[in-house]
C-alpha cells in the first residue's frame, strides 16, 4: 500500500514571540492541538529538581477565568481527550477533539499559558501528588528507574544532565508559591513556546483562530539556554547500587552518543535497532538465545525514556540486561563489549540494515494517521530542533545510511573507554548496604 503525499507544513510567529506550525490534513473531521515548552528534566535550575515534572500537574489546576474541574469537563464534554507529558528537553500538552472545537482548544491552552491560578492549596496538593508519584513509580519499585534517572547521575557531570530529573524531595518540599510563579514566568510564556494544530481546518481560517486568543499573551521572551556540553570520557567508568527490592542482578552500560543533526545520529538509531530489537538481533540472538547470558537485553539512545529524535544535546545511548542465574553482571558487560566490537569491525549487513530501517520508522511512524503522531513529531522538530519540515524528511535521510556508516558512528562513540557502567545488585540478606 503506498500512501499519498504528506500534509503541507506552514509556520509563522506572533509579535509577542510566539512559534505556530500548522499541518492541515483531512482525513477525519479531528485536530490536534498542541503546545510545546523547551523545559524539561534537564532545563530546570539547580535547586529545583523535578519542577519541570511538577509543572506538568499544575498546568491542570486551572485558571482565574477557568477552574480547575472545568479544563478538562469542557474538552471531555466536546468528545475530546487531553493530557501532558515530561521530556528532557520538553514539556507538551494536548487536546485531539472534533474539529468544530477548534477555537475552544486554542483559548483554553492561551488561557492558561497567560495566567495559571497559582496558590498554597495547588501547590501543596500538586507536590503530595508528584511525590506519591515517585514512590509508586521509583522508590518502591524493584531497579526504579536506574537506567535512566541513576545511570546519568553516574556518567554526566553538569547539573543539567547528571541530576535527578524526578526530583529531590527536599527540593519539592520547599518550595514556594513564589517559586512556582518565577518558574512558570521563566519557562512557560511565548517566546519560549511552539504552538502545533494538525487536523481538519482551514489554513486561513486557524491563523485568525490563533491570533485571535494568543497573540494578547503578553511577551516573555526565552530564557537562554542552559550549558549541556560534557567532556567525553577516556576511560571506563564503573559503579555499584544496591536495590533492598530487587529480585536479580542487573546492569546498564551508557556511552554518551552523537548530538541530533551530526554525521554519526542517525547511523546510531540503526544501530540500537541492529543490537537489540526484535529476535533477529545481534545481541538477543547471541547473548539471550545462543549463549544464554542474558534473560533481557534493550535500548538505543535516550533509552527508556524519549527516542533518537527527543533530545538536542548530550544524552545517553543505553543497553540495560538482566543477566541468566549466575552469570556475574561483569560478565555480561564483558559480552556486551564483545558484540559491539564484532559490529564495529564487520559492520550490519545489507539484510540487517534493512530491517533496522523498517523498524526504526515503524516507531517513528507508529500511528502514521493519528493525529497525536504527527502532533508529537511535528512538536519536537519545531520545538526542539527548530526544524518542522524534518518530520517529513526521516524516511529519505534513513535511506541514505550504509552499513559503513553505522560501523564508523559505533566505532567512534560505542566503545568501552567511553562508556559508563552501573550494577545495580540485590542487598545481601541481612546486609545495610
Amino acid at each position: 500500500m503506498t500512501s499519498g503525499p504528506s500534509p503541507r507544513i506552514s509556520t509563522f510567529r506572533l509579535d509577542n514571540g510566539l512559534e505556530v506550525v500548522l499541518s492541515p490534513e483531512s482525513t477525519s473531521p479531528t485536530v490536534g492541538v498542541g503546545v510545546f515548552y523547551r523545559v524539561g528534566f534537564r532545563l530546570e535550575p539547580e535547586g529545583r529538581t523535578g519542577f519541570a515534572h511538577l509543572f506538568e500537574h499544575l498546568m491542570f489546576q486551572g485558571t482565574t477565568k477557568v477552574p480547575k474541574p472545568q479544563f478538562g469537563n469542557l474538552i471531555n464534554s466536546a468528545g475530546g481527550l487531553l493530557n501532558g507529558f515530561t521530556r528532557h528537553d520538553y514539556t507538551a500538552y494536548f487536546e485531539i477533539l472534533p474539529a468544530s472545537a477548534l477555537e475552544m482548544a486554542c483559548f483554553l491552552e492561551a488561557d492558561r499559558m497567560r495566567e495559571l491560578d497559582l496558590n498554597q492549596e495547588t501547590l501543596q496538593n500538586q507536590l503530595s501528588v508528584v511525590e506519591e508519584e515517585v514512590r509508586v513509580n521509583v522508590l518502591n519499585q524493584p531497579y526504579g528507574g536506574f537506567s535512566w534517572l541513576w545511570l546519568p547521575q553516574y556518567a554526566f557531570s553538569r547539573f543539567p544532565n547528571a541530576h535527578n530529573y524526578y526530583g529531590e524531595f527536599q527540593d519539592l518540599e520547599a518550595a514556594t508559591v513564589q517559586d512556582a510563579a518565577d518558574f512558570y514566568r521563566t519557562w512557560y510564556g511565548p517566546g519560549n513556546a511552539t504552538l502545533v494544530l494538525v487536523g481538519a481546518f482551514d489554513d486561513k481560517e486557524a491563523r485568525r483562530v490563533v491570533q485571535r486568543h494568543f497573540a494578547s499573551v503578553p511577551p516573555r521572551p526565552a530564557p537562554p539556554d542552559p550549558d549541556l556540553e560534557e567532556v567525553l570520557p577516556s576511560t571506563r567508568r564503573e559503579h555499584e547500587r544496591q536495590d533492598p527490592l530487587a529480585p536479580t542482578p542487573q546492569v546498564a552500560v551508557g556511552y554518551p552518543t552523537a548530538p541530533f543533526g551530526t554525521k554519526d545520529h542517525l547511523p546510531l538509531a540503526l544501530a540500537a535497532r541492529i543490537l537489540t530489537d526484535g529476535r533477529a538481533s545481534r545481541l538477543q540472538r547471541t547473548l539471550v538465545r545462543e549463549r544464554a547470558l542474558l534473560l533481557h537485553i534493550a535500548g538505543g539512545p535516550m533509552y527508556p525514556i524519549g527516542d533518537s529524535f527527543e533530545f538536542r544535546g548530550p544524552a545517553l545511548f543505553t543497553l540495560e540486561a538482566t543477566p541468566r542465574d549466575g552469570v556475574p553482571t561483569g560478565e555480561a558487560v564483558a559480552a556486551i563489549d564483545q558484540e559491539m566490537a564484532r559490529l564495529a569491525a564487520d559492520g550490519p549487513t545489507e539484510d540487517e540494515l534493512r530491517r533496522s530501517r523498517r523498524r526504526e520508522l515503524a516507531a517513528y511512524h507508529s500511528h502514521p494517521d493519528s493525529r497525536l503522531g504527527r502532533l508529537t513529531a511535528l512538536g519536537v522538530m519545531a520545538a526542539v530542533h527548530r526544524s518542522p519540515e524534518m518530520v517529513d524528511q526521516v524516511a529519505e535521510r534513513f535511506s541514505q545510511v550504509t552499513p559503513e556508516q553505522v560501523a564508523g558512528a559505533v566505532t567512534r562513540w560505542l566503545r568501552p573507554e567511553r562508556s559508563t557502567v552501573l550494577h545495580w545488585r540485590p542487598r545481601a540478606k541481612g546486609g545495610r548496604g
